[in-house]
């Protein structure tokens, strides 16, 4: 897929606008992107889930994004509910009386994460595993776990229990 491909799979079908990201949200083999136009509505698409990394600076371009008017906005609040990461945000012509964003948590970690160069090069670090701890959503796609699975039945990610 170009990089044609995806600005336009990312804008408005009618005027080529880019709106707000109001939902992410990984779904079996796919991620779910809910966006709105602030004139033409709102739709929903998904793009593979392996493949989620061609259009984490799209998604990172639509979530700051005021609902209404397309706007920059600032984050007022950051909140973990479950498997979600719930965004609360200003925009500067209409206030804070925005919807909360829903972002699927893996997937937000994933999206605020910008690697400097230097990390580019680096190579890449695990992270230590905590057996005392149970897994309770799968790392790569938010599934639902029971904390004793070796692989997730949703996405088949070998998770580290």
């Amino acid at each position: 897929m170009t990089e044609t491909d995806i600005n336009k799979m990312f804008s408005c079908s009618k005027c080529g606008a880019q709106g707000s990201i109001f939902l992410v949200k990984a779904e079996n083999n796919k991620v779910l992107i809910k966006q709105r136009c602030p004139t033409h509505g709102g739709r929903s698409f998904r793009i593979p889930l392996m493949e989620r990394e061609k259009f984490l600076s799209k998604i990172r371009e639509g979530i700051p994004r005021c609902f209404k008017c397309a706007q920059e906005t600032t984050i007022d609040k950051v909140k973990e509910s479950g498997p979600w990461t719930l965004i609360r945000r200003t925009c500067p012509i209409h206030g804070n009386k925005l919807p909360t964003q829903k972002i699927w948590t893996t997937l937000y970690n994933e999206i605020s994460e910008v690697p400097s160069e230097e990390q580019l090069e680096e190579e890449p670090q695990t992270l230590p595993n905590k057996k005392s701890e149970v897994m309770k959503f799968c790392p790569n796609c938010g599934a639902p776990l029971e904390g004793n699975e070796k692989f997730c039945a949703e996405c088949g990610s070998k998770l580290n229990n």
